[in-house]
């Protein structure tokens, strides 16, 4: 007989043959072990993603899912209070759980953070929209939530996903928030960061502080806490798509101003800085690449950062540029102008 795990990944799961060609940011993968790896970004070689565990069975776990006992790759539970593991952590983690990932998972080339992992340990993934519809029958908070996210961003529903524990049906009764994806153009995602910010500027009750820091993207509407992720609706905007990242220098350090920040709320973050100086030397302008999506708007246009990262040549579809690879959040301070 099923047990209620069995019955809801049944239920969730979509089977590898379903994926398509792309692996999709903010995607839940399920191992053959029962562990569930989380994808970012959009730099996945064939037969790869590029993501990690975020939980693992194991007996005696605090975390419960589905009748199962689970332990958390990003996080602990101690004493009645919430704690994170840096990303780093995360990743030693991994190899001293996982000494076979120290032979087969290589730390990827972009997103740090996270190791290639071969979808060959994989049984499936958990498609975005899927789950929102089949989290919509089951459970009626989030039915009223996604309707009242909906209202006041004026965002359609169509253009949502879930992600998150709900993207494989766990709704966490303890916690109130709500991982949703909205799917747009760069435009459309901009225009959407920007109302959040808005929103959350112009009334204090809904300020989000988790973990000893104040996220200016989350916000408390109706009950519920709402955490956005964006994800590019059309290939051809996104911009570290099908490329290849040489390293050039494995540390220098970059300071300028920030010139556009419409691509810093995907993952990885891109700033196109401009009055640059890297490693002393001046240029007119210089890419920042951050492999972290710990600071997602929290930066602005006309900021000025400092960051300290691999000096790369990011090749794509015949053309070729410099940037600078930031690993980690601590990687990138706004600082004062110079």
């Amino acid at each position: 007989m099923k047990d209620r795990f069995d019955q809801m990944m049944e239920k969730f799961l979509v089977p590898l043959s379903g994926l398509g060609e792309r692996v999709t940011d903010c995607t839940y993968f399920l191992r053959k072990d029962g562990s569930l790896a989380f994808a970012q970004g959009y730099h996945h070689p064939p037969g790869i993603i590029s993501g990690k565990i975020i939980y693992y069975p194991n007996r005696g776990g605090w975390v419960d899912i589905f009748g199962r006992e689970y332990e958390c790759m990003h996080k602990s539970y101690r004493n009645g209070k919430m704690y994170s593991y840096t990303n780093p952590d995360q990743i030693k983690k991994h190899f001293d759980l996982f000494p076979e990932l120290a032979r087969t998972a290589p730390i990827a080339p972009i997103i740090k953070n996270n190791l290639l992992l071969p979808l060959s340990d994989f049984l499936g993934f958990f498609d975005p929209k899927k789950s929102l519809r089949l989290c919509v029958e089951l459970y009626p908070k989030i039915r009223d939530g996604l309707a009242a996210a909906s209202d006041i961003l004026g965002v359609t529903v169509d253009r949502m996903g879930l992600t998150g524990s709900l993207q494989y049906g766990r709704l966490e009764e303890h916690d109130d928030d709500t991982d949703i994806i909205f799917y747009g153009t760069v435009e459309e995602n901009y225009a959407l960061m920007r109302k959040i910010r808005r929103i959350v500027n112009e009334d204090p009750k809904r300020h989000v502080h988790e973990f000893g820091k104040f996220w200016p993207l989350r916000f408390y509407h109706s009950g519920i806490l709402v955490c956005p992720f964006f994800v590019y609706a059309l290939e051809d905007e996104i911009p570290l798509l099908d490329c290849a990242i040489r390293v050039i220098k494995k540390q220098a350090t970059i300071t300028g101003r920030i010139a556009d920040i419409r691509h810093s709320i995907y993952m990885p973050l891109i700033f196109p800085l401009e009055s640059v100086k890297l490693d002393g030397e001046s240029h007119d302008r210089y890419t920042l690449i951050l492999a972290d999506s710990y600071v997602r708007g929290e930066f602005e246009v006309g900021q000025h950062v400092r960051a300290v990262g691999e000096l790369v040549q990011v090749e794509r579809g015949g053309t070729s540029y410099p940037a600078i690879l930031a690993a980690n959040n601590w990687d990138v301070k706004a600082v004062a102008r110079s």
